[in-house]
């Protein structure tokens, strides 16, 4: 999982598409990561949808990849499909990974939805432990059940292919028993369902009635692993609904409440309804960039992340920092955490400096900090530091078993 942030970088990416059957909103964030590696899916045809979300490892690469590649299969095979269908297409787009030699991994869960007069049939698949949770006439109905290592079926699989499980991890070291990728573990004798991780996808299915509340949540893993249950997300959610209409806002106010329960990981949150999306299909702009606190300057980790985030919003770190800093001008100023960050900002950008001028001022910022940190102490020490922190060994115990050559 590597090192954590000393902060969460919360810049959040919302998303909002729709059509005459579906309305979606969606929101990720990086969290405590060193990279954003989750990546998700929306391909809206006149009577069916197709979503998704991959949550990666090791790199966003294969996530990433995922991505493109069930665009591409989705727009070349006809719905409905068979469930043998979805779980070949999952090997196949597998085995194509793999062949290109790339390294990294990523779980991956998705459904198509296909309306059938005021019926939605929901066709799911699941590789990994991201989830698809129903909200039906109210309850929750959990779509997908993760794939762990010490599943009794998975763990036999894992034994028979030579392998372990050691504190619930393949090997000692992978979390789940099923992914995309993942090439060390798909080095076996057998074929593709004969590793110690398969992607052989699990599919299940349900209807409901068109326009009639219903709603999913397609959530990475992140969302769960702070004590938020399946039932807790969707009554969340149910709540959020009754004050805002906006499902972006109210995915993310999903990925927020997961960081303030204690996650460390990548967040993302996918929220599907079944009824008329035409609103959200019209925007101009179907992608919106807000800008999280930037309250760890000092750390080259965070302002990396912080400068990713900006990327994958199609924007600029420089950019992105005018916006918080405008953003900041209209908060209270009672709240200490603001008044420190808007100290990091100094007197701000001259009042006569306007348009590329102005953002030019945020450009020298970012880069006079980026310079000022290499004369704090090196990134190597803080990340020793936050290790540290984590493992509880003192630091020069901790640099010992690292000069050995130790794994900690």
């Amino acid at each position: 999982m590597g090192v954590a942030l000393p902060k969460p970088v919360m810049t959040k990416l919302l998303e909002r598409q729709g059509n005459e059957i579906f309305r979606i909103g969606s929101c990720c964030v990086n969290g405590y990561r060193e990279s954003m590696e989750d990546a998700h899916i929306v391909e809206l045809r006149k009577d069916w949808g197709f979503f998704g979300v991959f949550d990666g490892h090791v790199n966003d690469q294969c996530s990433i990849y995922l991505e493109a590649a069930w665009h591409k299969v989705m727009a070349a095979n006809p719905v409905p499909m068979t469930d043998e269908k979805m779980k070949e297409i999952a090997l196949k787009i597998d085995k194509e990974w793999l062949d290109e030699g790339r390294e990294g991994g990523s779980t991956g869960t998705f459904f198509v939805a296909m309306k059938k007069g005021d019926t939605v049939e929901l066709q799911v698949g699941n590789v990994g432990d991201s989830r698809v949770l129903l909200c039906k006439k109210g309850a929750c109905v959990p779509m997908t059940e993760d794939h762990k290592p010490s599943n009794p079926e998975e763990r036999q699989r894992i034994i028979d292919c030579g392998g372990r499980v050691e504190n619930c991890r393949v090997d000692g070291s992978l979390a789940v028993s099923r992914a995309f990728g993942d090439r060390d573990y798909k080095q076996g004798n057998g074929d593709q369902l004969q590793q110690k991780v398969i992607a052989l996808a699990d599919v299940t299915h349900e209807s409901i009635t068109f326009a009639s509340g219903d709603f999913a949540a397609l959530c990475c893993d992140g969302v769960f692993e702070s004590n938020f249950s399946n039932e807790e997300v969707i009554e969340f959610i149910k709540a959020e609904l009754r004050n805002s209409s906006d499902l972006a806002i109210v995915a993310s106010k999903v990925c927020e409440e997961a960081i303030a329960r204690g996650s460390r990981d990548n967040i993302s949150c996918v929220i599907v309804q079944f009824n008329d999306g035409s609103d959200y299909g019209a925007l101009p702009e179907h992608l919106d960039v807000v800008p999280g606190p930037f309250n760890a300057p000092k750390n080259n980790s965070f302002r990396k992340v912080y400068a990713s985030m900006a990327l994958k919003g199609n924007t600029t770190v420089d950019r992105l920092l005018e916006k918080r800093y405008d953003q900041l001008q209209k908060e209270d100023r009672s709240d200490p955490a603001l008044r420190d960050e808007l100290d990091i900002f100094g007197e701000g950008p001259p009042s006569t400096a306007t348009g590329a001028d102005r953002t030019r001022w945020f450009e020298s910022l970012y880069t006079d900090l980026n310079g000022s940190a290499r004369g704090d102490q090196s990134e190597q020490m803080q990340r020793l530091q936050l290790l540290q922190q984590q493992v509880g060994v003192p630091l020069p115990i901790l640099l010992s078993l690292m000069n050995n050559g130790n794994d900690v």
